[in-house]
């Protein structure tokens, strides 16, 4: 059985990852909140990092971010196995940990971040009532990934809104600043 999206659904749009570098630069600058969840996303924090950073200087804005926990062996293990720059996985986390370290101390934001410890099945990048969630292969080959805009009031953007609610449950929270005793204890 094939559901047909309906509008309720709450699917904006459709199409690679890749296709989204502008639609991410518009949803970045009219928001005024911002949650990301992804393994590292070191290209495209790199693609938007003055936005990201124009962002956090507006006042009344919000960041919530979501990392692997490099801690979790096992996750970080799994990561690697899944991953064609698998070897790279604990090094890239560790970037994107030092690189929001950063922003908070530049920006006073973000004021924690979350750590997850189970294997990621999607990303999510969530701007105010708009989210964008990217798929991940099942193969460590790599492939343009698929990825859909969604408001959030409909039932995929309710689904996310549930998701990050059960992540704050189960999730370490770690100040920004404490970020390197992780890494440091992460280490082989």
């Amino acid at each position: 059985m094939t559901a047909r999206p309906e509008p309720h659904f709450g699917i904006v749009q459709l199409g690679p990852f890749a296709g989204f570098v502008q639609r991410f630069e518009d949803l970045i600058g009219s928001a005024t909140t911002m949650a990301l969840y992804f393994i590292h996303s070191r290209r495209w924090r790199e693609n938007h990092d003055a936005a990201i950073k124009a962002f956090l200087g507006r006042p009344g804005t919000t960041l919530e971010v979501f990392l692997p926990d490099l801690e979790s062996h096992e996750l970080i293990f799994s990561l690697g196995k899944h991953f064609e720059d698998g070897p790279l996985i604990p090094a890239l986390v560790a970037d994107a940990y030092r690189y929001f370290a950063r922003l908070a101390r530049d920006f006073g934001k973000p004021s924690h971040v979350w750590l997850f410890d189970r294997y990621p099945t999607y990303s999510f990048y969530r701007f105010d009532d708009r989210a964008v969630i990217a798929l991940y292969s099942n193969t460590s080959a790599k492939k343009e990934l698929p990825a859909f805009e969604l408001t959030a009031d409909g039932f995929l953007g309710t689904f996310l809104g549930a998701d990050m609610d059960d992540l704050r449950k189960e999730c370490r929270k770690r100040a920004p600043q404490d970020l390197e005793v992780v890494i440091a204890n992460a280490a082989p």
